[in-house]
Order: structure tokens, then sequence, then C-alpha cells
């Protein structure tokens, strides 16, 4: 069984990557939230740097996937270039192989490359054929979208249990290259 870590924002983002990963690795992988006190602009602190070595060594992982969100689109190059760089450091910590999962926006965005299985779990009726990357505020679109089953931030983990792997990568781009090189990772 190949150990990998995760590191996130929030443990709902953790958890629920955790949830979608395991549809398909679930037989070779066993992951491992690290550095699971640090959250949000925490994970740009020098704490981080000295926390997760440690844990890194610990949980005997491989390699680590670090999840964040951009907070704004591909083409604000400052943006961009600032998250590849806290991603380069971070990694530099531990073995340098890490991988980074970097949602334009944010996590939620990838429910939206399975729409269906949302309109399920909430009785909605929303159709969307983009690429959910280019979402500006996909917290604020889900919640617009429910009425009687409010979608709240913490429902995330539950509902990427539910979500089809193979429509996220087929429907999301961003996602789609992630995969392609986790695969890399653990062949």
């Amino acid at each position: 069984m190949i150990r990998v870590g995760l590191v996130g924002e929030d443990p709902n983002d953790t958890s629920a990557i955790k949830n979608l990963l395991d549809k398909k690795y679930g037989g070779i992988v066993r992951f491992y939230p690290l550095v699971k006190g640090i959250r949000g602009h925490q994970l740009d602190s020098p704490k981080i740097r000295r926390a997760l070595p440690v844990e890194f060594e610990d949980s005997g992982c491989k390699f680590v996937v670090y999840i964040r969100d951009l907070d704004g689109f591909k083409s604000q190059d400052d943006k961009l270039a600032a998250k590849q760089n806290w991603f380069k450091e971070l990694d530099a910590t531990v073995n340098k192989q890490g991988l980074l999962l970097l949602n334009i926006w944010e996590l939620e965005a990838l429910i939206f490359a399975d729409i269906d299985t949302f309109n399920r779990l909430y009785k909605t009726n929303h159709t969307f054929k983009k690429d959910p990357m280019l979402i500006i505020d996909p917290k604020e679109a889900l919640k617009a979208l429910t009425s009687n089953k409010k979608y709240e931030e913490s429902h995330c983990p539950e509902i990427f249990k539910h979500l089809n792997i193979d429509e996220v990568i087929k429907n999301c781009s961003c996602f789609s290259e992630f995969i392609t090189e986790f695969d890399k990772k653990v062949s």
C-alpha cells in the first residue's frame, strides 16, 4: 500500500479529496491528512515548514498532495506564481516529489464536473457543460442552486463520496491534469 500525505486549506478539503481519490486508488493508496492543525493562510507561515517534514517522515508517506485554491483565474500570473512558489518551497521541505492540486477558485468547482450527482443529492435540476474551473464563486453558486436542503461547505466530504471520479476527470481539465501526474507517481 502506497502512503500519500494530504495538505489542504481546510479539513473539509482534505477529506473531500481523500473521498474522491479513494474511489480510484483505494486499493493501492492510503491517504493521510498531514499538518491538520494548520488551516487557510497558516499554510503560508513558517510553522508549516517546521511541522510538515516531521509529520511526513513519521507517516511514511511516499509523497504529498497539496490542495490549494488560487482564488483567481490562471491568467492572473501574480497569483499563480505565488501559489507555485509556495508549493516549491514547501515541497522542498520533504522530498520534492509532491503534487499541487490547484483549484482555480475553490474545491467546490469539482462538484460542477459531475453536476448530476449534486442534482440527485439536492433534488435540483441544473445543467452545466463548461470547464468548472471557470466558475468564479463555486460555493455561492451551489448555495444559490439549493432551496429545501441548502448546500453548506461542510457537505463537501459527503458529496465527494458520491461523485463519479471518471466524470470529474472528463469534465475538469485541472483535475484531469492532476490525475495524469498522480498516476505517474503511484505506478
